[in-house]
């Protein structure tokens, strides 16, 4: 395919933004080159220059510079930070069964300005309160890294990550890498309305691809590509797919390893970049047995059980380097540290690296400072799964405290929901052919039943906040078991159920 004439501007050659990774096997395949996909506002960026000056001290030790306008760390006012963290304990993880009480041990981790010279460190204060690459610190991103070949075993060899400001940051810009004004992207049939905002500047146009329990119907998005008619639709075949495979927000649907093949192999047949945004993967959960004490979890007995029972990432299926997989500390760690990291092909990372100069930057110097105490010189890879492994029979515990008021207080002749099995949240499906008000349409017996909410003092969001189509074929309602204890989810959930049971007129 030819690369769209770009006005102003000659194209740019994109090349690696770094050699091979060495630890893959030469008998892994290369990546396909895709970068036809890239959009004309990224193709048109250029190297900064001052990156540039700054490799010629790589190159040379003794080489003087009067050239970068670094501020003296000598005048930096901060001179430590130290921070107290959470450790899973091994004997709490380890024994099969888990009641959720709090079992966690603390350490004290902490940064100063010369730890590097001290030989206590080899990313200290100095270095994190300084201007950094636009990769985020090299010292942390080895880490990532290496976590990343560890969790997706990529299929290719010349991929790389990158750091972001967490995932948001890094959809708003491979969105901007990858759409010009005017072209269609393929997305789920509700999404996180940040999503929509992030595409309507571009002036892209979105398609919402049907849904059921395991997410985006693969069907009904291979009916869409295969009858795509240029004529009828004023545009090309969208080439961007954006998809939330694990614990969907809003609807909590995870897609199944066949469902992930299925999608995967049609954006290889009809040629689509897929951006893999996964920031709940990590929070996949084991079985919801009803009645039983929600707070005693089954967990892994080792980290290489806990890894075999993910359900296997987009990215780890992908052979051509057409996936974009997004990832992030906000749901593991937490959302103020705005970090996260960009996965995929090398000629892909490159051009996030060039948006990345202009715009983040790089992340928080003193987010990725406590990062990379926490994970490179506390926990450690298995440290880190352990924590996850924690993590997940946390939010476990809490899923299964919302479900179990779900099931005491909704009226099941008028609603019905699926267990989730990752994620955040429950996506209660009412159905609005048997209210007494039906007739007013669908969005009016949302809004009744949404207002009647707020009326009785809980909140809970609407489907059609979500909904990327204009047309709604029923009435839904998200809830969420993130942070709210379990006493006041029960009591939101008994007055929900008495907004349907007043509204609808049930006994």
């Amino acid at each position: 395919m030819e690369n769209p004439e770009i006005s102003d501007s000659s194209p740019v050659t994109i090349k690696p933004a770094v050699a091979t990774i060495a630890s893959q096997s030469e008998s892994v395949p290369l990546s396909l080159d895709l970068s036809h996909h890239l959009s004309i506002e990224s193709r048109i960026r250029q190297k900064s220059l001052l990156k540039v000056a700054s490799s010629y001290l790589v190159r040379d030790a003794e080489l003087l510079s009067l050239a970068a306008g670094l501020p003296s760390p000598s005048l930096f006012p901060i001179e430590k930070i130290s921070a107290t963290v959470q450790v899973a304990k091994h004997e709490s993880v380890r024994n099969g069964l888990w009641k959720c009480d709090g079992l966690l041990s603390d350490t004290h981790l902490h940064k100063e300005k010369d730890s590097s010279l001290k030989g206590q460190s080899d990313y200290d204060l100095s270095g994190a309160l300084q201007y950094e690459q636009g990769t985020g610190a090299k010292q942390l991103l080895t880490f990532l890294k290496k976590h990343t070949e560890i969790v997706h075993r990529p299929q290719y060899r010349d991929w790389d990550c990158i750091m972001s400001g967490g995932n948001t940051h890094a959809m708003e810009t491979v969105f901007r890498m990858l759409i010009n004004p005017g072209d269609y992207v393929i997305v789920e049939e509700f999404v996180f309305p940040e999503t929509a905002e992030g595409l309507r500047p571009l002036q892209a146009k979105m398609i919402g691809i049907e849904m059921d329990d395991e997410g985006m119907r693969s069907d009904s998005l291979r009916q869409l590509l295969e009858e795509w008619d240029e004529t009828m639709r004023g545009g090309k075949r969208p080439g961007v797919l954006y998809v939330v495979p694990t614990g969907q927000n809003p609807t909590g649907a995870t897609m199944s390893v066949q469902r992930r093949k299925d999608i995967y192999n049609i954006c290889v047949t009809y040629d689509l970049i897929i951006i893999e945004d996964d920031p709940y993967y990590f929070l996949q959960m084991s079985d919801y047995v009803p009645g039983a004490d929600p707070s005693v979890v089954k967990v892994p007995k080792s980290n290489d059980e806990f890894l075999s029972s993910l359900i296997p990432s987009i990215l780890s299926l992908d052979t051509q380097g057409r996936v974009l997989r997004l990832d992030s500390f906000s749901k593991v760690a937490a959302p103020g540290l705005r970090c996260g990291w960009i996965t995929g092909s090398d000629r892909f990372v490159e051009r996030v690296l060039r948006h990345n100069e202009v715009g983040l930057q790089f992340p928080s110097g003193v987010s990725m400072a406590v990062l990379h105490s926490m994970l490179v010189e506390g926990w450690g890879q298995d440290g880190y799964i352990d924590w996850l492994v924690n993590l997940r029979a946390e939010y476990t515990n809490r899923r299964n405290a919302l479900l179990r008021a779900m099931d005491k207080y909704l009226p099941r002749e008028v609603c019905n929901w699926v267990v989730p099995s990752a994620g955040m949240f429950v996506w209660i499906n009412v159905d609005y052919t048997k209210h007494p008000r039906r007739d007013n349409g669908i969005e009016a017996v949302e809004t009744e039943l949404f207002e009647a909410g707020i009326d009785k003092k809980v909140l809970i969001l609407p489907g059609t906040w979500f909904k990327v189509n204009s047309v709604a074929r029923n009435v839904f309602f998200r809830a969420t078991f993130a942070s709210v204890s379990a006493q006041d989810m029960t009591l939101a959930t008994e007055r929900f159920g008495e907004v349907l049971r007043e509204s609808f007129g049930c006994v």
